[in-house]
């Protein structure tokens, strides 16, 4: 039922109230009921409501958190409880000073259409790129450091650093993170926190591969 006919049997029936009216308001309060309700059979359908509980009980966030926050609220909240397990306190206090200026970052240009015939095309995973990356650097902010006398005390305690470097503002940005050689006292709070997920994940795969093709038949059936 369009909008605009539903605004229209409201007003006549606000206007001038008759059985002519009242039984077109029951059928627009029949479509709103309707409606509503395949909204929520969408959601059953799509396994939305599981999704937002499982994120829940990962991310100790509530339901409506979950729904309605960003992204950006559930991980700082993961992160908050990952570092009470490991007893570290961070302070999760917008900086004040913060850089409105932008990264250098690479080019991208449109691509050739056609089929390559002559070498073999990869595809790159970025989003699973960017937490390996983490993880195997050690990238965290309690395993950064970002000065130079740090950085030899670092070394001189026998730590392996791996150099961080690129250009910003007209100057040469550096830092050192501490590699932590495969131990996990050495491990910063980023890779524990990724390490973990996907470990859960890998978990979950283990479980719902032995029902292979059945899983996706439950899926369409639900």
């Amino acid at each position: 039922m369009p909008y605009d006919e539903m605004w229209r049997i409201y007003s006549e029936a606000k206007k001038d109230p008759s059985p002519l009216t009242a039984r077109k308001m029951r059928e627009v309060a029949n479509y709103c009921i309707i409606d509503a309700l395949r909204c929520q059979e969408l959601l059953v359908k799509l396994s939305q409501i599981n999704d937002y509980r499982e994120v829940t009980s990962i991310a100790h966030v509530s339901l409506f958190d979950s729904h309605y926050r960003a992204n950006g609220m559930k991980v700082r909240n993961l992160l908050g409880a990952y570092s009470f397990k490991r007893d570290m306190v961070f302070n999760s206090r917008v900086c004040e000073n913060i850089e409105k200026r932008k990264y250098p970052g690479a080019y991208v240009f449109p691509p050739e259409k056609g089929i390559e015939t002559r070498r073999h095309v990869m595809g790159l995973d970025f989003a699973s790129l960017y937490p390996s990356l983490i993880m195997a650097y050690n990238l965290s902010p309690d395993k950064i450091i970002l000065t130079h006398d740090e950085a030899k005390i670092a070394e001189k305690n026998r730590n392996i650093l791996h150099k961080i470097e690129f250009p910003f503002n007209n100057c040469t940005i550096q830092a050192w993170s501490v590699r932590h050689d495969n131990k996990f006292e050495k491990k910063g709070l980023y890779p524990v926190v990724l390490e973990d997920l996907s470990n859960k994940r890998l978990e979950l795969k283990a479980c719902l591969a032995p029902l292979g093709k059945k899983r996706q038949h439950l899926g369409k059936i639900i």
